[in-house]
């Protein structure tokens, strides 16, 4: 399961950013607020967390449920979240799969390609 940390870092990373504060300006929260998510004090509320995930192209439930599992007062509930993050993270998978699937299983063959001529070819989208 991922942290606020781990999600953190990945903004650093996928941003190239070289400090905390330019974590905090990409995600338009003070550098306060970031050294207290560093030290596990406070989690993402869920706007920051919707900025998370566009950032890092993951569904935004998936980052929700990460902070609402670290604010988690009880056993039960943070079971609950962490199960919900689980389901999020897995529905990403599905979907990234099916589309791969999807993407290899129509795309034509070179010779396909090459026999399909330009007063032929037609785009459908749904």
């Amino acid at each position: 399961m991922k942290t606020t940390v781990d999600y953190l870092d990945a903004v650093k990373k996928r941003l190239n950013l070289p400090s905390d504060y330019a974590i905090a300006k990409a995600l338009h929260v003070t550098r306060a607020a970031v050294s207290s998510y560093r030290v596990g004090r406070t989690s993402f509320d869920n706007l920051t967390a919707l900025r998370v995930a566009e950032i890092l192209d993951v569904q935004p439930f998936e980052v929700i449920a990460a902070a609402n599992v670290e604010r988690a007062r009880d056993d039960e509930t943070r079971s609950l979240w962490e199960h919900a993050w689980g389901k999020a993270v897995g529905a990403t998978a599905a979907v990234t799969l099916t589309a791969c699937v999807v993407g290899l299983s129509v795309a034509p063959t070179p010779a396909q390609a090459a026999s399909v001529s330009d007063e032929s070819a037609s785009v459908y989208i749904m």
